[in-house]
Parts: C-alpha cells; sequence; structure tokens
C-alpha cells in the first residue's frame, strides 16, 4: 500500500472540524469519500438528520445480498473549533490529532481493504455514518436495512491499546426523563408549589439502585438540571442516564422501573416525560462471528502478529448487527489509545499490519466459499 498517501488523506481528515453535531464538518468529510469512491463504486448517500449526518454507502456491486459488510463513522467527540487549537501531528510513529485514532484511521484503513477485493465475485457494502459518537441515532435505520442483508461484517473501530480486537460489546440504552411540577414562592406559597427537583431525585435514587458492578450491569446517571432560584419551587428539572449490560433482560428492568415510578410519584401533581434518546442492543457471539474469529486467529499466526480478543464495556455500531445473525469482529483497525482525550493518538506501525490482517482473512472467506 501506498504509506504515504495514507498519512496525507490521514492528515486531511484529521484537520477537519468533524464531531457529531458540526454538520458541515461531517458532511465535508462525506464528500471527501464520495468523490473517491463514487469513481469505481455504487454510492448512495443517505441525508439522515435533514442532511446533517448523513450515511454514506458505497457497494463494488449492485446487489440487495451482502456477502461482506465494513462499518466505520467520520465523527467524533469534539466540539467545533478543536482543530484549530488541536491538529494532526506526526513524530516518530506516534500521529495525534482529533479522531486520529478514532476513528479516522478505521475509516481509510476499511477503504484500502475493501479496494483490493472491489472485482472479486463478492458483494461488498461499505457504510460509513456521522453520528456514532451520539449513539448512532439518525443512521440506526440505514445500517439495520443494509445489516439485514449482510452475511459477515468487520467493524474498524480501533483496536485497543493494548492491540487487542473486539468479539463481544455489551448493550446500551439512553434516557432523558423530563419533570413537570408548578413552580410557586418558596417563602409565601411552597404550598401552591409543585417540585420537579424532588421528583427527579428520587428517581436518580431509585433507578441507580439497578446498578450492579458484581454482575457488569452498570447504570450511570450523568446529568441532572432544573430549578433557577433557591427561593422558587422548580417546574422543572430533567436527568440523563445510561445503563449498560450483555443481558438484554437489564433493559427491560430498566423500563420497568421507569413505569412503576412514572405511576407511583413522590410528588403530587407531577408530570414526567421519558424519552428514549440512545440504544444499542448487546454484541454477542455467535457461530458467524466465532467462525471469523478463528480465521482471523489463524491469520494472525501465520502472519506472526500477536493480540486477544476482548469482551468490552463500550459500544459500537457492531452492536446492531449481531442480533440479525451477522458474524461480526470489531476493533479491526490499527492500534492506539486515549480516544476522547486530548492525548489520543495512533500507532502508525500498526496500521499496514492491520490492513494485510484483513485482507488474509478475507482472502481466506473467499478461497474457502465462505463468502
Amino acid at each position: 500500500m501506498d504509506m504515504q498517501k495514507f498519512l496525507k488523506d490521514l492528515e486531511r481528515l484529521v484537520n477537519i472540524d468533524c464531531g457529531s453535531n458540526v454538520a458541515e464538518g461531517v458532511q465535508e468529510v462525506t464528500e471527501i469519500f464520495k468523490k473517491e469512491l463514487e469513481k469505481d463504486w455504487i454510492v448512495k448517500i443517505y441525508p439522515q438528520n435533514d442532511g446533517k449526518n448523513p450515511v454514506l454507502v458505497a457497494k463494488n456491486r449492485d446487489s440487495e445480498d451482502i456477502d461482506l459488510m465494513f462499518l466505520g463513522h467520520n465523527d467524533t467527540v469534539f466540539p467545533k473549533g478543536t482543530v484549530p487549537a488541536w491538529s494532526y501531528k506526526l513524530e516518530g510513529d506516534i500521529a495525534t490529532g482529533a479522531g486520529v485514532y478514532d476513528m479516522k484511521s478505521g475509516v481509510l484503513s476499511m477503504v484500502e481493504v475493501a479496494k483490493a477485493f472491489k472485482d472479486e465475485d463478492i458483494t461488498i457494502a461499505l457504510v460509513m455514518n456521522t453520528d456514532e459518537e451520539i449513539s448512532s441515532i439518525h443512521s440506526r435505520p440505514v445500517i439495520e436495512e443494509i445489516g439485514a442483508k449482510a452475511k459477515y461484517a468487520m467493524v474498524f473501530e480501533p483496536a485497543r491499546k493494548n492491540g487487542n480486537a473486539v468479539i463481544e460489546r455489551k448493550g446500551l440504552v439512553k434516557y432523558q426523563v423530563e419533570f413537570f411540577g408548578k413552580s410557586s414562592h418558596a417563602g409565601n406559597y411552597p404550598q401552591e408549589g409543585i417540585n420537579a427537583i424532588v421528583e427527579a431525585a428520587h428517581w436518580v435514587e431509585e433507578i441507580s439502585k439497578l446498578h450492579n458492578w458484581e454482575i457488569k450491569n452498570s447504570l450511570n446517571v450523568g446529568l441532572i438540571e432544573g430549578g433557577s432560584g433557591v427561593n422558587i419551587v422548580p417546574d422543572y428539572a430533567s436527568i440523563k442516564f445510561e445503563g449498560r449490560s450483555h443481558q438484554v433482560e437489564f433493559f427491560e428492568t430498566i423500563r420497568k422501573t421507569m413505569k412503576n415510578l412514572e405511576n407511583n410519584p413522590k410528588v403530587s401533581g407531577i408530570k414526567v416525560k421519558i424519552t428514549e434518546i440512545g440504544y444499542r442492543p448487546p454484541l454477542v457471539l455467535n457461530t458467524k462471528s466465532a467462525l471469523l474469529r478463528e480465521l482471523f486467529d489463524e491469520s494472525k499466526k501465520e502472519m506472526g502478529i500477536e493480540y486477544n480478543w476482548e469482551v468490552a464495556g463500550g459500544c459500537s455500531d457492531g452492536n446492531f448487527l449481531g442480533v440479525l445473525g451477522v458474524g461480526v469482529v470489531d476493533a479491526v483497525g490499527p492500534v492506539g489509545g486515549d480516544a476522547h482525550s486530548r492525548n489520543e493518538y495512533l500507532d502508525i506501525s500498526t496500521v499496514e499490519e492491520r490492513i494485510e490482517l484483513a485482507k488474509n482473512v478475507i482472502q481466506k472467506m473467499i478461497d474457502r466459499k465462505i463468502i
């Protein structure tokens, strides 16, 4: 592969502000890949979220059934204005910059791998979304639509800091709960008010009881807001929380708990609005995923590459596919670390190695007529 071109493309992509909510940035990155791929691929853009979070789907031929699906995202967690203060930098084998590891290098890697098999008698679909870092709330229908027709998938999220890839992931659910009460003067007429914060605090206490790290079920209330002054009974409050588990039953327990709290309020007269703001089912090992893992292990041994497989607490878009019966391996991109922070870095020396490993596996799949 042309490593100099790879690094040049990487620098260009990293130096574009493209947080999930920076519409012009994610649109620009999507357009770059569109222009690159439409020369030889069938490209379709899904204008999700009124075009603010487009999804690019590229196929090597016009077929509904898909043998191999590649997943990657073009958004980052960083806000607009990050790049001018923290642009791409390469020192030795270490590259830094917003999204250099998570996951601009992975998206470029998956394109490099896909191009090597463009003319093979298999159908490849590349899917690039722009809202993965906000739980793929807009792109999920597209991913599931393509995934429902796919046999196997490789998710080019980056490998872990220790080089490991991922074979299973926890599922995730996120909620916002809003509380609507009635304001009044806290000194003169407190009895006329309906305190939204008191109800919100009650919910925080009760749903937090579902956290049970002994069985690796987590629940975290991460945001709470409400009120405008201590002399005013607050008429509004809001909490946002997430739950993670390998068991879908945990998510149903969360829903039942919220329904019970809604039907049995602590504060009389309170109104509650529950909004699901993110969901990914658990990525659990199935027979197809196990086969893919075996092929990677075989290829690793042949190439002298050493790493293990992890069960991750974090999610990716691969979570949407396992429940559809797709064989999934995740975190097959290059190695680096400290994603979502100003310390994010990419180990350039692992880029070509991981690309060649994926190619080796795919060639085995073709030779053995797995796809």
